[in-house]
């Protein structure tokens, strides 16, 4: 196959698997698929993983403090808000199931309290009447908002150290691992756990 022909018929695939397909996606994706691999380093993937959550407590940490301006608000009821705005309206079963952490029991209930404050409204799926579709309400949508814009300042004063080619990069290579994880869990969360717990078992008998 001529490399043009390879190159095109690698962006139809990639396009086809990612709706929000660009070409900075495609680049890593194809240049990382391509690249020769490189021997484990445990090590190194497990000091990439410390230093990737003790930034994400301190990005929380600073978050919380910002929440003090709105009274009650809970710092999870803003991702949620986030992925009911990325859908417009949606069934509750599926935004609960948005945060692969939360157990379904708890995820309805964080939803009820957010119902009960007026950040979202909550109506019966014309399509299935045991669902509920839910979206947000104008005070809730001026709430995300106003704590996106004041996030996104935050995150940026942490983050102006690291250069912006680097930020790219690692934003790529990680949002590759949140897409093949998140779509495991979807397709099978129990299973996905399950060859997980395997897996981990198979590393303590060795």
């Amino acid at each position: 196959m001529q490399p043009l022909v390879q190159l095109i018929t690698a962006w139809q695939q990639y396009t086809e698997q990612h709706a929000d397909a660009d070409v900075a996606g495609f680049c890593y994706n194809y240049l990382s698929a391509h690249k020769k691999q490189a021997p484990d380093n445990s090590r190194a993937d497990l000091q990439l993983a410390k230093q990737l959550g003790k930034t994400n407590s301190i990005l929380k940490a600073y978050y919380k403090l910002a929440l003090r301006q709105i009274p009650n608000f809970e710092l999870d009821w803003y991702y949620l808000l986030e992925a009911i705005a990325a859908g417009g309206e949606i069934r509750k079963t599926e935004i609960v199931s948005f945060n692969l952490l939360l157990e379904p029991t708890t995820g309805i209930d964080i939803l009820n309290r957010m119902l009960k404050a007026g950040l979202i409204s909550e109506r019966i799926d014309p399509a299935d009447k045991r669902a509920r579709l839910i979206k947000l309400t104008n005070e809730g949508g001026e709430i995300l908002k106003r704590l996106k814009a004041l996030f996104e300042k935050i995150t940026s004063m942490v983050l102006s150290g690291i250069n912006t080619d680097d930020k790219a990069i690692v934003g790529l290579a990680l949002s590759q691992i949140a897409d093949k994880h998140t779509a495991m869990l979807n397709d099978g969360r129990t299973k996905a756990i399950e060859n997980m717990e395997l897996a981990i078992k198979q590393i303590r008998a060795e």
